[in-house]
């Protein structure tokens, strides 16, 4: 097991070039492990149905094909697929030549046109002239082999076992490579997934106090309207007493503590009764889906009393702070500005008269 592990951390080793696609990198070493053991392979097929002389020349496409491989870790990719394509192209042709149409080598074309589309170096152009060349040489073959008679006459079952060996490393030859690159497509997409929701996340919520910011909160209200019609709710917008003079006596710093403590206190009070966002500076904003104005009142009432007895911090000393609120119910014919515009004429009465109040 652990030697398998080292073998496929080889083969996934880092290629020399950073600027390259390391996916079609190891999609060719992957292709030149298989194509050694293809050719393994073919070596047992030729002694055991006595092809002696062929046998003999496996050898040297052995040689080929490992120094190929070696090669994917000295030279560049497109280097190197040039050099697993004319060895695997000049296998197909000599293999037709020898055996014949019938023994269905020159179908190792199709892994290598596939090969071609999915490199991300090569122009649309280049590409095309590729899949070019590949259709001329194996019309050439085809045609080739109706005038002219293998140069190897196989038996039946030799035929027909060369055919189910060609065949079975052609689809794994075209496994291997669409594995790699839906994979590597896979990959992408769901990385490309992730980082949208991180910036969907990030545009829709306040960096400070971690708070859903106002973007956020009216796109929750108007999809809340328009899927619930019929349905009340109820919203709230608060401001923290003087916080000015919070920031002006003891520091922004402090200011920045006393906006996350009290975000955290109005998460977790609200978890299972609405939604609160920050509003924008020191102001908070509420919402309370199937919620009438006199349960609301009452919620942040209690709530408006929670903040006041919460103790904040700054070097040691403790402190307190207030707020006021302003609460408004829907009233079904309202648009979403003109609701908040009436919560915010509230908490701004509130203000006015004396502050630390709930206004409904």
């Amino acid at each position: 097991m652990n030697t398998i592990k080292k073998f496929v951390s080889l083969i996934n080793h880092d290629i020399a070039n950073e600027n390259e696609s390391k996916s079609f990198t190891v999609m060719l070493r992957w292709s030149y492990c298989l194509m050694v053991v293809y050719f393994l392979c073919y070596f047992v097929y030729c002694i055991v149905f006595h092809l002696y002389t062929e046998s003999a020349d496996i050898i040297p496409w052995l040689f080929m094909i490992g120094m190929g491989l070696f090669l994917t870790y000295r030279i560049s990719s497109t280097k190197n697929f040039l050099i697993f394509t004319l060895v695997l192209l000049t296998w197909a042709v000599i293999s037709v030549f020898t055996f014949g149409w019938n023994c269905g080598s020159q179908h190792f074309m199709m892994p290598l046109l596939i090969m071609c589309f999915f490199s991300i170096h090569d122009s649309t152009f280049k590409k095309f002239c590729f899949m070019g060349i590949l259709i001329v040489v194996r019309l050439y073959l085809f045609f080739y082999c109706q005038d002219h008679t293998p140069l190897v006459k196989l038996s039946q079952d030799a035929g027909f076992t060369l055919q189910i060996l060609n065949t079975i490393f052609l689809f794994m030859s075209m496994g291997i490579v669409c594995l790699i690159f839906s994979s590597t497509v896979q990959e992408s997409e769901k990385k490309l997934w992730l980082y949208n929701q991180k910036l969907q996340t990030l545009a829709s919520t306040d960096p400070l106090t971690k708070l859903p910011n106002r973007r956020y909160m009216l796109d929750l209200m108007e999809k809340y309207i328009a899927t619930h019609p019929n349905e009340n709710f109820s919203v709230a917008l608060g401001d923290i007493d003087l916080f000015k003079t919070v920031n002006d006596t003891r520091g922004h710093n402090c200011g920045d503590d006393v906006l996350k403590e009290i975000a955290a206190l109005f998460r977790k009070r609200t978890e299972d009764k609405g939604h609160v966002c920050r509003w924008g500076g020191e102001e908070f904003f509420f919402f309370f889906p199937g919620m009438n104005l006199d349960v609301a009142s009452a919620f942040m009432t209690d709530l408006n009393i929670a903040v006041s007895k919460h103790p904040m911090h700054d070097k040691h000393q403790k402190f307190y702070v207030t707020m006021t609120f302003g609460v408004e119910e829907y009233d079904y014919q309202s648009d979403i500005s003109t609701l908040i515009n009436r919560a915010d004429e509230k908490l701004y009465y509130g203000k006015e008269h004396g502050r630390n109040k709930v206004i409904f």
